[in-house]
């Protein structure tokens, strides 16, 4: 049996920004385990998970830092955006709030971390849509003023949770040079 190498091996941290509550934890948890607990569990500053994807010939260790979102640990958590490269910014469909939050996580990141090659916009909890408040078109809008590719997600149905990912890692992958 012949086992071929990857011929690149990659590493990127990157983080989950948003509010409490918008299913960062919960996107993190189906993307690499493939389950979804339905119990809300707030961070209390900062949870990391890895995953290794594999994206044309090259091997990605994506080092995800899961940020609380709660207002009380913004002091925290600029210590926890540097050496990051990428983000998915995650909003709740069901609370317009969430994505208009957005731009404030956003400058939040820019502003400690230096070298952000690589957004992704998130709608999440797309299996709520009777409880919806925010458009998908103004989700896409907003990802679109970033340059940034836009998923409407379901942690808990799994829709487009590995696809967001993994074009957070291809956006990565692109943006430097590799």
């Amino acid at each position: 049996m012949v086992v071929e190498k990857m011929s690149k091996e990659l590493m990127y941290k990157i983080a989950l920004l948003g509010d409490g509550a918008v299913g960062k934890t919960s996107l993190i948890e189906k993307f690499i385990t493939g389950k979804f607990e339905k119990d809300y569990r707030m961070t209390l500053g900062t949870n990391i998970f890895s995953k290794v994807v594999n994206i044309n010939d090259a091997s990605v260790k994506l080092i995800i830092w899961d940020l609380a979102g709660q207002p009380h640990f913004k002091h925290v958590r600029a210590g926890f955006y540097l050496g990051t490269v990428g983000a998915l910014l995650v909003y709740d469909i069901t609370r317009r709030s969430t994505l208009e939050n957005l731009d404030n996580w956003r400058s939040e990141m820019l502003n400690n971390s230096g070298d952000v090659s690589s957004l992704v916009v998130v709608g999440n909890k797309c299996d709520l849509d009777g409880m919806r408040e925010v458009k998908k078109s103004e989700g896409a809008g907003f990802a679109k003023n970033l340059a940034a590719p836009f998923f409407e997600t379901s942690a808990k149905a799994g829709n487009n949770v590995e696809d967001a990912f993994v074009a957070l890692a291809k956006g990565i992958i692109e943006n430097k040079g590799f």
